[in-house]
């Protein structure tokens, strides 16, 4: 068929008329239009547009403010909830919570219903489940998380033991809240904060990473892997700093364990060995929260590690007494490459209901001097009677 066509193709050119011969092209019509003048000035009279000023990476230092544990109120208690809504509780403090990232670790769930199943056990034989003893949910109202903004806070970590005292959900809930009131949240998976800090043509990265010891966030039981996530934010950041929320609980825990510390049978870390860990990974500083008193301060490779800032304010729920009530705010200073500058205490006192305030006896700073020195001897700080931290002495020491 196909040679058939090609037949019938060649027999219609046969017969077709001769082509008529094109029409000849019209002539072009003259361009009358006098010359453009040229323009003959130097070249180096030509007006030029200036170059944008080069941005400079890393050039920008960082200030940094941390506080402990944060719980405004829960309605899992009696009397759990702060009158006229927890105004006040931070207004003795409020200048201390003025940086570049002003970071605390916000215990509970924000909610304004729902109950726990985090404390109640089946029981055999009956027909409602009974608590467990020893066992506490914070649930705080929703009206009460304004007052972190209004103090001064902007990132807030949620990789703890209460992150998710109502479940996986209430945790994304108050993930959701705290985030539409401006505040930045980081720890759980795949959450880290990364925020450019910018003054005319200086810009620096800083990112913060939030490790604790449950699976929905990053896990500091891993240790290897927990300085595979540090070293892939390093490439991200000029300036990376790593909290944790870990260790031992009560007024006991004032010391550093040098092995596995634990909560009854539960592992919550080998602090030391994680945080250099993590150092040696690219971390500039390593601050945790977790054992609800405040912890010694020691430096490695010239990078300091704050074992633990206490409770800052936790409303109620939390014993107060002793060292369970000494807390304070600690600063960092660092440069746009990451270099400590300066670091400081400020020595507060949380009074019960009424929130923390500046403490005229200095008590932490005195009490995390004394830990710093027993339990990390040569890489201990020094701390000054001001609350000025600084590295040992001997640099080696710190190595």
């Amino acid at each position: 068929m196909r040679r058939f066509a090609a037949m019938l193709l060649a027999a219609a050119a046969g017969c077709a008329r001769p082509a008529m011969p094109p029409p000849a092209p019209e002539p072009a019509p003259v361009d009358t239009t006098p010359p453009a003048p040229v323009d003959t000035a130097p070249l180096d009279t030509v007006p030029r547009s200036e170059p944008a000023p080069a941005v400079v990476r890393g050039a920008l230092a960082v200030t940094l403010a941390f506080t402990g544990d944060i719980n405004l109120g829960t309605t899992t208690l009696p009397d759990g909830v702060p009158p006229d809504d927890g105004r006040g509780l931070l207004g003795r403090v409020d200048t201390l919570l003025r940086a570049d990232l002003v970071v605390g670790n916000f215990e509970g769930v924000l909610a304004d219903s729902g109950t726990s199943e985090k404390c109640l056990r089946r029981v055999p034989g009956r027909r409602a489940p009974a608590p467990r003893p020893n066992c506490h949910a914070f649930i705080t109202p929703t009206r009460l998380a304004p007052r972190l903004v209004e103090a001064g806070f902007t990132h807030l970590n949620l990789a703890n033991n209460h992150a998710q005292d109502l479940g996986p959900g209430g945790r994304l809930a108050t993930d959701s809240i705290l985030r539409s009131l401006g505040l930045e949240t980081y720890g759980p998976l795949g959450r880290i904060a990364l925020d450019t800090l910018r003054r005319g043509d200086s810009l620096t990265v800083v990112a913060l990473v939030g490790f604790t010891t449950y699976p929905f966030a990053y896990n500091l039981l891993e240790i290897e892997r927990s300085a595979a996530v540090v070293d892939s934010v390093r490439r991200l950041a000029d300036v990376v700093v790593v909290t944790f929320h870990g260790g031992a609980e009560g007024a006991r825990a004032v010391h550093t364990d040098t092995t596995m510390e634990f909560l009854g049978n539960e592992p919550r870390g080998d602090l030391r060995r994680w945080a250099r860990a993590v150092i040696d990974a690219g971390a500039h500083a390593v601050v945790g929260h977790g054992p609800h008193v405040l912890r010694g301060i020691e430096f490695h490779r010239g990078r300091p590690i704050a074992y633990s800032l206490g409770n800052f304010l936790t409303y109620r729920g939390f014993n107060l007494s002793g060292p369970l009530g000494i807390t304070g705010v600690l600063r960092l200073e660092l440069g746009g490459n990451g270099a400590l500058r300066g670091a400081r205490l400020a020595p507060l006192v949380q009074i019960p209901r009424r929130g923390p305030v500046p403490d005229e006896r200095r008590r932490a700073i005195e009490l995390v001097r004394r830990l710093s020195r027993e339990d990390f001897g040569p890489t201990a700080a020094t701390i000054d009677d001001d609350g000025t931290i600084r590295p040992p002495p001997d640099p080696v020491a710190s190595d």
